[in-house]
């Protein structure tokens, strides 16, 4: 996956410590999950990919895409925090995941 250095890149702008093998796991859950919760077919995705004006997220499908990886990855993300540029794109939504999580205990 050549969207990973630049996932990587925008992980480095977070506050907070990014678990790598989370934010592979996350980036890896995202392109499996939005064609689900998009109800269609999601190509050429990268990390650069833009979540609401390229892949016409709602308020509604980020909240049930956050939801869904909560399920699939068996984690729960701290949206107290989140913010607009934090669902800038699927990087920066990955990098947000992967430093605002507890494991489900």
């Amino acid at each position: 996956m050549g969207s990973v250095e630049a996932i990587d890149a925008a992980a480095g702008t977070a506050e907070s410590t990014v678990d790598p093998e989370l934010l592979d796991r996350v980036t890896g859950s995202m392109a499996e999950l939005l064609p689900r919760v998009l109800k269609r077919e999601v190509t050429g995705l990268t990390s650069d990919t833009r979540l609401f004006t390229e892949l016409g997220l709602s308020s509604a499908s980020t909240l049930e895409l956050l939801l869904e990886l909560e399920d699939e990855l068996e984690i729960q993300i701290d949206v107290e925090e989140i913010d607009q540029n934090d669902l800038e794109t699927v990087g920066t939504l990955a990098a947000y995941i992967a430093a605002h999580t507890v494991a489900d205990e």
